[in-house]
């Protein structure tokens, strides 16, 4: 990480704190503050805190859990340059929750294993390439291997055996770091901060270091002498003496020898709850305090050992410092040091970074993922909230939406209904709509007559006269909704919950139809690894060459408005003329209106959907240079039936998330929800009308390629030696910074190359 901090300003992220409580202690995050002097909170270098991420899994919402990481994950990336994050491997969730982080958030991996004892060049070979694949399965783009704790014996066959075997699979190996034996030895730092102990005495003004190895733990419950005997046996030892509190002769004595120059050498003295009654063991403590007190004022001024106490059982407190495991805190000196040392080294970090430019230079497409997508929007409605109607007011999911909504400022939310009634049943299921408008849709509501004569206006070709328009304007809340947004009173409408999909589009066919297109949808499709447009899905039965055109270009520009650089496939069962027949040729001619109506637009067709999404089908059956050929983003189905089928089976088959129909075509945005809607898609569809509502203003709406903070975040300008545009995010994975410096006990784990490097 240091390495990168020469360079960019660098930011850390754990997306599940090793705190162990609901708050956001962490001591990796704790040490990249002490040691690398990272200036954000712990608040925003945590995604969610463990006990809330074993909740989460349990319960089977780990789709809840990544949400919740990414949002906290974009608010820290975004004031930074780069950063880097830790993965949380097999602390929480495993390597497949590691392999769905790193999709979800969208950047690069760089993987550590742990070497395994007497493991040959094959075996790690293949063990690398197994986690390298449940990466790539997830869509997650590896960018090198790091390995770590290498036998020193055998590292430089090994190394160079492994270093071929990954250069032939294409593989970028950084290096590996060898086992090291100070970075795994327990330090009486560690074994202190593991019990939790506080400190009895060390001497003020006297920095008494606890970054020592100690190198054995006796336990004193013999007599002195016995004791003073054995550590005169072990000259070269410098152990941990671990006794009670009431053994007041032990540490008197032991003091008395620090006194003297052919003293036994001690690390500390650490001392546990006392065996005897109460009131002995206050005694204890006090006289062992005053004692301590008085020693600042001795005449002796040379070191002594310090002295520590933890309140448990001896024997306890024995078995736990036995289970103490190498790590490395911020007063580590030592450790870090080495670590530092180990890392420029052996490991090449400069084609870590080349990898990443590489990458980024290559003109691949960028990853959208769901998260990214949903941020996104959800950042560009908090920058410009606009008003939404909610005519379904008697549905409790609908209320509890509006709630949502407007407490996270999303948009301005007006319900309909009788006031009294709306607000009384949002009491009784303790919701709280005290934010947000409710407006009753009948003839005493301010605007009811101006409403009538819109609506007789906008049906006049229909001879609808103004009696039959009160009527239906008084008895249709979805055309009460409908004609709010067209006479300016709100931005959009957003119905369905309860009504059919005709109840809620008919209204807004008939005020809102815009006369110079064709009114139809779309379905966003939130992959994995991307977001596509399908239209028309919902709408268009069978469209002609000139409604398909006109459903081409307006899916290309709802596509812009969400922030996709729209590459539109025309699909057919042929492409560029493999096959014939009057489906084709329908197909063919609305490629020619669509581009006649936009010369510009990245447009193909007729085309196949597998030559049009896969690169590889689409250099077979495509011979021509093409834009949208194997990158398409967009897809214009030929019809309804195909359209519809073909949504559903990719929703089943993928599990991605279709958020729609947005609907097209209107000169102000309405949509509709599904019957079966939970309340996050009625936030999503209010989120989705806002952005169409700012697009059709001329207001800027969802850029994706940043990631857009809740909060106004400054970012800091690049810094000398480095092009910043050219480096992705990148994510570590799965090990902790202090097991990748500090071998661990635990092996098949991940990391990444800034963890070694602290």
């Amino acid at each position: 990480m240091s390495y990168l901090q020469r360079h960019l300003t660098t930011g850390f992220f754990c997306p599940i704190s090793r705190g162990g409580g609901s708050d956001h202690s962490d001591r990796y995050i704790n040490l990249m503050i002490s040691a690398l002097d990272v200036k954000d909170s712990p608040e925003m270098m945590v995604g969610v805190p463990e006990v809330q991420a074993n909740q989460l899994i349990a319960q089977g919402r780990v789709g809840d859990l990544i949400d919740r990481v990414y949002s906290q994950w974009a608010g820290e990336q975004s004031g930074h340059q780069i950063t880097v994050c830790l993965g949380p491997g097999s602390f929480v969730g495993g390597n497949e929750l590691d392999a769905q982080l790193a999709a979800a958030l969208s950047t690069p991996v760089i993987l550590t294993m742990n070497c395994p004892p007497h493991a040959n060049a094959s075996e790690l070979y293949n063990a690398i390439m197994v986690k390298r694949q449940l990466f790539l399965d997830h869509r997650a783009e590896v960018l090198g291997v790091v390995l770590n704790r290498v036998p020193r014996e055998d590292y430089a066959l090994l190394m160079r055996e492994l270093r071929s075997k990954l250069a032939k699979s294409g593989v970028e190996f950084a290096g590996a770091l060898p086992d090291d034996s100070l970075l795994a030895n327990v330090r009486l730092d560690e074994m202190i901060a593991h019990l939790g102990a506080e400190d009895l005495f060390r001497r003020s003004g006297q920095q008494v270091p606890l970054d020592k190895e100690c190198s054995n733990i006796i336990v004193a419950s013999q007599r002195l002498e016995e004791l003073l005997e054995q550590l005169e046996e072990a000259q070269d030892a410098l152990p941990l003496i671990v006794t009670s509190m009431d053994r007041l002769d032990i540490v008197l004595g032991l003091l008395a020898a620090q006194l003297s120059v052919k003293g036994p050498a001690i690390g500390g003295i650490l001392l546990t709850r006392a065996g005897a009654p109460l009131s002995s063991r206050r005694y204890a403590r006090d006289a062992v305090s005053r004692i301590f007190q008085g020693l600042d004022g001795s005449m002796y001024k040379g070191t002594l050992m310090p002295v520590m106490h933890v309140d448990m059982p001896l024997f306890e407190c024995v078995r736990e410092l036995q289970e103490t495991k190498s790590s490395i805190l911020p007063t580590s000196a030592r450790k870090i040091r080495q670590s530092k040392t180990l890392f420029d080294r052996y490991i090449d970090a400069n084609s870590l970074v080349a990898s990443m430019q590489n990458k980024k230079l290559s003109g691949a497409p960028m990853r959208v993922t769901p998260q990214l997508f949903l941020y996104n929007i959800k950042a560009t409605c908090l920058r410009s909230p606009q008003h939404i109607v909610l005519p379904e007011s008697e549905d409790p999911r609908v209320l509890q939406a509006a709630a949502e909504v407007t407490q996270r400022g999303l948009a301005k939310v007006t319900l309909l209904g009788r006031e009294d009634l709306v607000r009384a049943e949002a009491k009784k299921l303790g919701i709280d709509i005290s934010g947000v408008q409710v407006v009753d849709p009948n003839e005493s509501a301010p605007r009811f007559d101006a409403y009538v004569d819109a609506l007789v206006e906008a049906r006049k070709k229909k001879g609808l006269s103004r009696d039959v328009a009160v009527d239906t304007v008084k008895g249709d809340s979805n055309m009460f909704g409908v004609l709010m947004v067209h006479c300016g009173d709100a931005d959009g409408m957003v119905s369905g919950a309860i009504h059919t999909t005709a109840a809620t589009v008919r209204p807004a066919m008939q005020v809102l139809r815009d006369e110079s297109t064709r009114v139809s949808s779309i379905f966003f499709m939130c992959l994995p690894d991307r977001v596509l447009v399908y239209g028309d899905c919902a709408v268009n039965m069978n469209p002609n060459s000139e409604e398909l055109a006109q459903i081409a270009v307006v899916s290309a520009d709802t596509a812009r408005a969400f922030g996709l650089e729209p590459r539109i496939a025309m699909l057919s069962y042929s492409t560029l003329g493999s096959g014939e027949g009057p489906d084709v040729q329908l197909v063919t001619e609305a490629v020619r209106l669509a581009k006649q109506l936009r010369p510009n637009e990245k447009l193909e067709g007729p085309i196949q959907y597998d030559a049009a999404i896969d690169p590889t089908v689409a250099a077979v059956k495509v011979k021509t240079p093409s834009q949208v050929a194997g990158k398409a983003n967009v897809f214009i189905f030929p019809d309804l039936n195909t359209g519809n089928n073909t949504y559903k089976a990719v929703q089943q088959a993928t599990g991605a998330v279709a958020m729609g129909p947005v609907m097209q075509g209107l000169t102000k945005p309405v949509n509709d929800l599904s019957r079966g809607c939970t309340v996050p898609d009625i936030v999503n569809t209010v989120c989705l009308t806002s952005v169409q509502a700012m697009y059709r203003k001329g207001q800027n709406t969802v850029d994706l390629e940043t990631i857009q903070p809740m909060d106004s975040m400054d970012v800091v300008d690049d810094l000398p030696g480095f092009d910043a545009s050219q480096l992705p995010g990148i994510l570590q994975v799965s090990q902790t910074p202090a097991e990748v410096a500090a071998p661990a006990h635990r092996t098949g784990q991940t990391s990444a190359s800034g963890s070694a490097d602290i």
